[in-house]
């Protein structure tokens, strides 16, 4: 799925989420809103392909900063420390 994922230089993870685009209000009622993650000085947002299998799993989802990192456009893991 295709997903915003910012990082620092060294390509390490600091957030993931949906691509920036409009979003319905929570009541379904009123105007779409606007969503979009925005990286900090020194971090960059890219928009990449990231495997379903890591977005289903909450536990790799919230280690993802630590076994994988944001390598040519594409989220690699880690040598050796991903969990299959």
């Amino acid at each position: 799925m295709e997903c915003t994922v910012i990082s620092d230089e060294h390509g390490v993870i600091i957030a993931i989420g949906p691509v920036a685009g409009p979003v319905k209000s929570s009541d379904g009622q009123g105007p779409e809103l606007w969503h979009e993650l925005l990286p900090l000085e020194g971090q960059t947002s890219q928009i990449v392909d990231v495997p379903d299998d890591l977005l289903s799993n909450a536990e790799q989802l919230a280690t993802l900063h630590q076994t994988h990192r944001l390598r040519g456009g594409k989220v690699e893991a880690i040598g050796g420390l991903a969990t299959d």
